[in-house]
This record gives C-alpha cells, sequence and structure tokens, in this order.
C-alpha cells in the first residue's frame, strides 16, 4: 500500500465560516493506476503527529509527499509530513517527494531553499548523471518558485538531474529509499517512461543502482 500526503484547501461560505478540506488531483489515482496497478493507495489527512498512529501497520509499503503549498503555509501539513518523514527515517519506509515533496524533504535533512525564475507553468529540458529509460536527456514540467541549488541539498543527498540553469530537479539518498524531484510525473497526459522507471525502481528498492552514476551517496 502507497500513503500519499495531500494539499490543504479552504472553501469559505456565506456569513464567514471557512472549512478547510485535505485535497488531492485527481491525476495522482490516474498516474499511479498505471506505474503500480496492483498498489492501494492510502490518502493521508493532515492530523500532524497523530498521523504516525494514523498510518501505523504493515501494510504501509511506502510514501509519496505531493506537491502543494510552501512551507510555513499549511502547519499541520508541515507537521504531518514531518512526522511521517521521522518515522520513514527510522523504520526504512522508501519516500518519494514531487515538488513541495522534494524541498520538504531536503528541508528536513538540513538543506535550503532558493528563489528562482523561468520554473513556473513551463517545461524544460532535464540532464541526467546517467541515463535513464534509454536517455539521460529528458523534458519536464515545471511549477515551482522556489530551487534547490547545488550548494543548498541537504547532507546524505546526491543529486541525479538537474536543470538547464544548474538548479538540482532530481536527488536521492539513503541508499535510493529517499527520492524527490522537483517536476509532477502526475501532471503528464501520458505517464513518462522515465517517471514509470524512477518509481519502479524506487518500490523496488533499485534506485541507488538505477541512478548512482559511479558516485556513492553521502552515507
Amino acid at each position: 500500500m502507497l500513503g500519499i500526503t495531500m494539499r490543504v484547501m479552504r472553501h469559505a461560505y456565506p456569513g464567514g465560516d471557512v472549512e478547510e478540506r485535505d485535497a488531492l488531483a485527481r491525476d495522482w489515482p490516474r498516474f499511479l493506476g498505471r506505474v503500480f496497478p496492483r498498489e492501494a493507495l492510502l490518502y493521508l489527512p493532515n492530523i500532524g503527529a497523530k498521523i504516525t498512529v494514523f498510518a501505523a501497520g504493515p501494510d504501509l509499503g511506502a510514501l509519496i509527499f505531493s506537491g502543494g503549498e510552501d512551507w510555513g503555509l499549511v502547519p499541520a501539513r508541515d507537521a504531518t509530513e514531518a512526522a511521517l518523514f521521522a518515522r520513514a527515517l527510522e523504520t526504512g519506509l522508501p519516500v518519494f517527494g514531487v515538488c513541495r515533496g522534494a524541498q520538504v524533504i531536503n528541508r528536513l535533512m538540513g538543506g535550503r531553499l532558493a528563489d528562482c525564475t523561468g520554473h513556473v507553468a513551463t517545461r524544460h529540458p532535464l540532464h541526467l548523471t546517467r541515463p535513464v529509460a534509454g536517455s539521460a536527456r529528458h523534458e519536464v514540467n515545471s511549477f515551482h518558485a522556489g530551487a534547490i541549488r547545488a550548494d543548498g541539498l541537504a547532507p546524505g543527498l546526491t543529486a541525479f538531474a538537474v536543470a538547464p540553469d544548474g538548479t538540482v530537479e532530481g536527488f536521492f539518498g539513503a541508499r535510493g529509499r529517499i527520492i524527490g524531484v522537483m517536476w509532477h510525473p502526475e501532471r503528464e497526459k501520458e505517464a513518462a517512461p522515465l517517471d514509470m522507471a524512477l518509481l519502479r525502481a524506487w518500490l523496488a528498492g533499485e534506485a541507488r543502482a538505477l541512478l548512482q552514476a559511479g558516485v556513492n551517496d553521502h552515507e
């Protein structure tokens, strides 16, 4: 079973009442159904540290941190993902971060984010340290205003993909159990071979061998 985190949406009613709702784009189950047709999904609510009890059990095999709000805008989500990540480090649970999710992983491991331009609602080339899905060059979507520069990548993480401006677009750590990507695999009309290869290698425990490119991650 794959656990996936959600963004927070706010609905304002006439009269001023506001209801917060956890939400996930429908792109996600469509995409993951293509990549992992036999894996069930567990949508993880933003309930802070209590999430480790909610998501406890042997059936949860991996975590996906989805995209969404910048860190600091929704404290309940920040606390939820921080608690999940701490548990993952403790138990060896694989974690895959997408856009915000990659930024959260980098932050929680001691890295930092920098402002960037030219990465919002666009596409750009991607260079990998070694070929994946038949090539070291791919094109990806981009929806982020904050980037990870090489000197902002956390200790314990190794870059495997960079944008033309040199910012880190993909990284791995913990012997490949942790992967972060700054693009959105789920937003492609068709699942890209690169994204399917990354996710399948990650869940199978083969990501380090796929991405290592002759260097060791910093462990």
